[in-house]
């Protein structure tokens, strides 16, 4: 409804506006043949007025010479109206019709400070949208960069990392083989101990064994010449 009121009070401005062009071109067109007689009957009374000055009093209050605003003149014929020489009915007319022209330009300038405040707004609206949505855009493609370098980081490390399990895994099976190595080398090195040993428990018997004889085979002759000493 405000809306809609204020449209319909900017028509009746618009078409006031009309009229009264309609009124000034007609005006003009009138004035321009009367121009030379009024100019010729301003003069006595611009001469009487100046005269009326010079007889009044200086305590007299200014705006007793007061002339209407033009576009108001033109409706009453045209040329200066000093409004002190009109009765108290016509001035009242013309703060009237002076008021509503003031109210009416008034209107006038609120709406185009409206226009222009409504412009402005979108304008700016418009502004900070773009630069929103440039800012975000760019927000969005920095995140989606950091992503990809995340990424790109993580499968670095992935690959980084199963290469070091295979290097742990080729390490714990060398050292598997080693270990093997050295179980199979300490087998046979106890293999061969053994040998060893029993071939020297063989070795020590053997020699007892022939000691062992070597005295037995001395001490019969012995036995034998106390024999026969006796």
């Amino acid at each position: 409804m405000p809306s809609y009121s204020r449209c319909s009070e900017s028509r009746e401005r618009d078409r006031d506006r009309r009229l009264y062009k309609r009124k000034r071109s007609r005006s003009k067109e009138r004035d321009g043949s009367s121009e030379c007689r009024q100019k010729r009957s301003s003069r006595p009374e611009k001469r009487r007025d100046r005269e009326r000055e010079k007889d009044r009093p200086k305590s007299s209050t200014p705006n007793e010479r007061i002339y209407a605003p033009a576009d108001v003149a033109c409706e009453l014929g045209g040329g200066n109206i000093n409004m002190a020489q009109l009765d108290k009915k016509t001035v009242d007319w013309l703060h009237e019709k002076i008021n509503d022209q003031v109210s009416s330009k008034l209107g006038d300038i609120e709406e185009i400070i409206r226009e222009r405040v409504s412009a402005a707004k979108i304008d700016m609206e418009k502004r900070l949208r773009l630069q929103i949505e440039s800012e975000l855009k760019e927000e969005m493609e920095a995140i989606q960069r950091r992503e990809d370098e995340s990424k790109e980081r993580c499968l670095n490390m992935e690959r980084a990392l199963i290469e070091k399990i295979k290097q742990l895994e080729e390490a714990e099976k060398q050292l598997s083989d080693e270990r093997l190595q050295m179980l199979e080398s300490k087998r046979l090195f106890e293999e061969k101990r053994i040998e060893l040993d029993r071939e020297k428990e063989i070795l020590k018997k053997n020699e007892q064994q022939s000691i062992l004889n070597k005295g037995g085979s001395q001490r019969a002759p012995i036995r034998m010449r106390l024999c026969s000493g006796k």
